[in-house]
């Protein structure tokens, strides 16, 4: 997991890195904004503790860059550091897309909480969240959206979709469909599973040029190129 530390007190910076480091986190630092920026393209960190009073380009500025150019530089998580007055920059730090704050003084124990935290939260919300082409599902919610917009499905058609999209690339029997979908034992004849599709390529139209009917034996959703 890679660290970039920016902040331009050097005792803070040093206490920060070293208790990173002996949490085994890979660590860079930096004392001021455009080194950050150019840090963050060359060494890709995951997660970016920022100061919000930095030289040469502040910690504002270098969140709203980093956020509106992810081509350029990344989706690094930012977690800023603040003084007590600096309420106003905080709430405008986390409105274009700084992900935690913490107000100096603080103790680098907390510190080390909220970045497993992030980390943690993170890896949740990868499980919960399955994207193919224009579609975004969020499995915990059971809500999926194509193009932004809410699609109303029913719970078979929502689990269909997210299998099909799990195992895209992959040709998958109706038996196997019905097993893992329905999880019942229904006889080979029965047609459920063709008809539900004939459903998502109707409601989901990112999906109806990519479900292919492998004839004889059940569908493949096209992995995407």
């Amino acid at each position: 997991m890679k660290i970039l530390v920016v902040e331009d007190d050097p005792e803070i910076r040093t206490l920060i890195a070293y208790f990173l480091r002996k949490e085994k986190y890979e660590v860079e630092v930096c004392d001021n904004g455009l080194d950050a920026l150019k840090m963050t393209t060359k060494f890709e960190p995951e997660l970016i503790v920022l100061d919000l009073m930095l030289p040469n380009l502040d910690g504002i500025s270098f969140t709203d860059m980093v956020r509106t150019m992810p081509e350029k530089y990344g989706k690094p998580f930012i977690l800023m550091l603040t003084a007590k007055t600096e309420v106003e920059d905080v709430l405008k730090g986390l409105n274009i897309g700084a992900d935690d704050y913490m107000k100096k003084p603080f103790d680098p124990r907390e510190l080390l909480l909220r970045i497993k935290k992030i980390l943690e939260r993170n890896k949740k919300e990868e499980k919960s969240i399955l994207n193919y082409r224009e579609i975004e599902i969020d499995k915990e919610k059971y809500v999926l959206k194509e193009n932004g917009e809410e699609i109303e499905l029913s719970k078979k058609e929502f689990d269909l979709t997210v299998y099909l999209i799990e195992n895209k690339g992959i040709v998958l029997s109706r038996d196997k469909i019905l097993n893992k979908v329905w999880q019942s034992n229904y006889y080979s004849g029965d047609r459920s599973v063709d008809v539900y599709i004939g459903k998502l390529r109707e409601k989901v139209k990112t999906l109806h040029p990519h479900i292919k009917t492998i004839k004889g034996v059940g569908y493949r959703l096209e992995e995407e190129k």
